[in-house]
């Protein structure tokens, strides 16, 4: 389990960079590597994380009004597809990809949700996990803020939102190994049925990812190069208000990696 939450720093994705020089793993190396090799053990990484923290934004689109707020816990899954996961390298001499043997990563994280002006609402999101042994011992934190526009909020018509929001990951100075921000532009729409509501939406994320490694005997010189990437998610779920105030939610995300979200939320409208 622990290796795979650190797939969501990328730990594992860049070599173990998470870990003190005298630990890292051996299994993936970005020595060597060239251009177009390089961006293929690249691109799954950034579709994964792009697919991790560009869902779970929302449990309707039917926005709080002034003062009123979303609290919760969320958990998403994502899968990892079958050609990305094999032990076998896809080129000869090739390490393992960076994703070899992974079947699927979790990332569980806090998100709250505040109503401020008519039609608009903030929100933002929190992951921290502990990494690393004293006197080292640090945490990876990411970092989400957003802002979520009604584009509809008619009565008794169906709900619709845009969502805005940014992503940042924080990783402490001793397991330094770049950095990594996630841009996402989504629409939404609800109808709420009763004590249910259901959701659907889709959009895009834009992956950035500066991979900083300082000169070692694993790197020999050093490594320094940015990557990025686009990628578009879909999603449709569906949320139950199983208490006063109380909210259940679970979507399916479709896209390269596709994932599945869960969530429970105090909600005061």
């Amino acid at each position: 389990m622990l290796k795979k939450i650190a797939l969501v720093s990328l730990a594992v994705a860049l070599g173990m960079a998470l870990q003190p020089q005298s630990s890292r793993a051996q299994n993936f190396s970005l020595s060597g590597y060239e251009q177009p090799q390089l961006d293929d053990q690249i691109e799954p990484i950034l579709q994964l994380f792009g697919a991790l923290v560009g869902t779970g934004f929302v449990n309707t689109a039917d926005l709080h009004s002034l003062a009123g707020f979303d609290i919760g816990a969320r958990a998403v899954i994502a899968i990892v597809p079958d050609e990305y996961k094999g032990i076998i390298p896809a080129q000869p001499g090739q390490p393992p990809g960076p994703l070899a043997g992974t079947d699927y990563v979790p990332l569980p994280f806090l998100t709250a949700s505040l109503g401020l002006l008519p039609n608009i609402e903030v929100m933002g999101r929190l992951f921290r996990f502990p990494i690393g042994e004293d006197p080292t011992r640090g945490a990876i934190t990411l970092v989400g803020a957003g802002v979520k526009y009604g584009v509809l909020q008619l009565p008794a018509l169906p709900k619709v939102m845009l969502v805005g929001a940014y992503h940042m990951l924080f990783v402490p100075e001793e397991f330094d190994f770049g950095t990594v921000k996630v841009a996402s532009l989504k629409l939404f729409a609800s109808q709420s049925l009763a004590i249910f509501t259901v959701y659907a939406g889709a959009g895009v994320d834009r992956t950035f990812l500066t991979v900083q490694i300082p000169d070692s005997p694993n790197f020999p010189g050093g490594f320094e190069q940015s990557f990025s990437g686009t990628h578009t998610h879909g999603t449709v779920g569906l949320t139950a208000t199983i208490f006063p105030l109380v909210r259940v939610n679970a979507d399916y995300n479709f896209g390269k990696f596709p994932s599945f979200s869960a969530g429970i939320s105090v909600s005061l409208r």
